[in-house]
């Protein structure tokens, strides 16, 4: 009887792992970099505020083109956007202080997060975009909607 419980209890613990209830320390640290820079105007539960900043929840934007999503950390964006058919018309500032690394782990956080359910976003791929922008300045959303992809290595 206990090797029966036992074996439970390592299948019960396998299947946690597998479900991600095991820090995923890219997880943790996407996790702490939102609620440092992006829960101040996403909200600690992503829904946003609304009429100045845009939910995060099944959003086109997080769960689409993951280089058009690097390109709107680093740089930025001012000026009017529609999400989930809500206008909206404010500047997100531009993260490009953060490491490829922490972008790459913020991103992946949000991109599984907040109903959204998206892959991951790698540091290579941040390496790439970030090395092919060739302004500081924000962007606008008709601007970023054709900037789509990773840049190839």
């Amino acid at each position: 009887m206990k090797s029966v419980i036992v074996a439970g209890l390592v299948f019960l613990f396998s299947v946690s792992l597998l479900n991600g209830c095991a820090e995923d320390p890219v997880f943790t640290t996407g996790q702490e970099i939102f609620k440092r820079y992006c829960a101040t105007c996403h909200q600690q539960d992503g829904n946003g505020l609304e009429g100045a900043f845009p939910s995060l929840h099944n959003s086109e934007w997080v769960q689409g083109d993951k280089g058009r999503l690097i390109r709107l950390a680093l740089r930025g964006m001012q000026g009017p956007i529609v999400v989930h058919e809500k206008p909206f018309n404010n500047v997100m500032t531009p993260h490009d202080f953060l490491e490829n690394n922490q972008i790459a782990a913020v991103l992946t956080f949000v991109r599984d997060s907040f109903g959204n359910d998206a892959d991951a976003v790698s540091e290579s791929e941040v390496e790439r975009v970030r090395a092919s922008l060739t302004s500081d300045e924000l962007f606008v959303a008709s601007e970023l909607e054709g900037l789509l992809g990773i840049p190839e290595e």
